[in-house]
């Protein structure tokens, strides 16, 4: 069988990984650790845990579990002292606690859910992205991209680790055996290029011999890609990556019904 590896968080990774589960492939999930914003965050500050949100979605999207399983991750309190917390993140958050590390909470997981692949973070450790603007200002947390009307206004320039990151080493692993690596689709600067900025993955990557595919997404993101277009996208991502490696790239030709927008 083929060995398919996916690189992003989110959303995207949950609706991409949903539909290869369905084939008869070998599926590696890497997911970005760099959320902290709503339940991760609190989370990551109170209990010194890593974000379990992605990997959360991407088990669920893996998962043969049942109905209520499946809901029961889903779950979110919506009063009390955990409003706002997802049974899954407490879930997988315990579960690190008791094993002392995130991938072996996973692994666990895993098992639990029933999960066809398996989902491993792109680190071990926590880690925080800095996001500077086009003005020279920087801003530190992924969960500033969507909350800040600077990041808005004035528009985003670049992200960073503000210390060296390496990469977990089955992550890297991973990539290097794949026979397809796909990116996307996910939030450009929050759950894309945070895994590539990880030091060890874009170069995994260059020397891989896997093909490369980059999923797009079918809008642009105010105040972080307008203006973007197909190219814009794949000629950063492979800047980023060092190398252009994107082999083939998927993406919406057609507009929306109004009823969509």
């Amino acid at each position: 069988m083929k060995n398919i590896v996916t690189i992003g968080g989110g959303t995207g990774s949950f609706v991409l990984l949903s539909g290869l589960k369905k084939y008869p492939i070998n599926i590696s999930a890497i997911v970005s650790m760099a959320d902290d914003g709503g339940s991760n965050g609190m989370l990551r500050d109170e209990l010194g845990v890593l974000p379990p949100g992605d990997a959360k979605q991407c088990l669920l999207a893996l998962s043969d579990c049942s109905q209520i399983l499946r809901k029961l991750m889903n779950y979110r309190f919506s009063e009390g002292r955990l409003r706002g917390h997802s049974f899954g993140n407490l879930f997988i958050s315990a579960l690190e606690k008791i094993k002392k590390d995130f991938a072996k909470a996973i692994i666990e997981a895993s098992k639990i859910l029933s999960i066809k692949g398996e989902v491993i973070p792109a680190v071990d450790k926590s880690v925080q992205i800095h996001i500077k603007l086009k003005n020279g200002k920087v801003i530190i947390g992924e969960n500033n991209l969507d909350h800040n009307e600077e990041i808005r206004k004035i528009g985003l320039d670049k992200i960073y680790f503000k210390k060296e990151v390496r990469a977990y080493p089955e992550a890297v692993l991973r990539i290097k055996k794949a026979d397809f690596i796909i990116i996307g689709p996910g939030d450009h600067y929050g759950s894309i290029l945070p895994n590539l900025i990880v030091k060890g993955i874009s170069k995994a990557i260059r020397d891989s011999k896997a093909k490369v595919i980059y999923n797009c997404n079918i809008t642009n993101k105010k105040g972080q890609t307008i203006g973007y277009d197909l190219d814009k996208y794949v000629s950063e991502i492979n800047s980023f990556i060092g190398k252009d490696r994107i082999n083939f790239v998927t993406y919406n030709s057609a507009r929306p019904n109004k009823d969509s927008i």
